[in-house]
């Protein structure tokens, strides 16, 4: 089928019409007159349907109604710095850090009361706990806190009979601390401590290590960013 006779025109059927031969006159019923056909204007010569070509036409899409283009938002600008301007308190790190620790320092002051001791005082016997007949130096880095800030903390638990406090046989400006047995047992006094103090957070174990991690991240970086003297 061509594009001719989907659209209900065949020029076969007007060739063939052409070619039928003219009625003859006075035969049988009376002759209807003939109507008379207007003359094709400059037609061309048509032989076969396929000799007529149509350009074919893309059907149009239908009209698209376009939204009016909105301004794209601002790409929100990633930046390390704070905000200008002056911080409320609860904003400070510090202050966060600062509060957080005299919190924790209540919850010991309530169990180290039991044993007599401060809390540097705990922390000092925490170390010769861990590691016995050392010098003075070794607590003092393990702890971070300089000779004067140490010495009379230490000569306070020696009166106090937890440790004593010896000059190295081969290297006498070298100060060696040793655990007394009454320090020893003492450690048996504390090991509750660990519980309390973590039933005291609120948080879980995991929580707790990963603070505790960030917050030792944070300590080595500010001690690295300390302008020298």
């Amino acid at each position: 089928m061509s594009l001719l006779d989907a659209i209900g025109f065949s020029v076969r059927k007007e060739t063939e019409k052409a070619k039928q031969p003219p009625e003859v006159k006075g035969s049988g019923a009376a002759a209807k007159p003939r109507r008379k056909k207007p003359a094709r204007q400059n037609a061309p010569d048509v032989e076969t349907e396929t000799d007529i070509r149509v350009p074919e036409q893309a059907p149009s899409a239908p009209e698209s109604r376009q939204e009016p283009a909105l301004p794209a938002p601002e790409a929100a600008v990633e930046t390390d710095e704070l905000p200008e301007g002056p911080l409320p308190l609860d904003k400070y790190l510090c202050f966060a850090l600062y509060s957080a620790n005299h919190a924790m320092h209540g919850v010991y002051k309530v169990l180290l009361k039991e044993i007599g001791l401060t809390y540097p005082q705990f922390l000092a016997m925490t170390v010769l706990w861990e590691t016995n007949n050392v010098p003075v130096g070794a607590i003092t880095s393990k702890l971070q806190l300089d000779t004067n800030t140490l010495t009379p903390l230490l000569k306070r638990l020696e009166a106090m009979e937890l440790l004593t406090r010896t000059r190295n046989v081969k290297d006498e400006r070298q100060v060696i601390l040793k655990l007394t047995r009454k320090g020893r047992a003492l450690q048996k006094k504390t090991a509750h401590f660990g519980n309390c103090v973590f039933g005291a957070t609120g948080m879980q174990l995991e929580e707790v290590a990963d603070l505790q991690r960030k917050i030792m991240k944070l300590r080595d970086n500010l001690r690295q960013a300390e302008p020298s003297s």
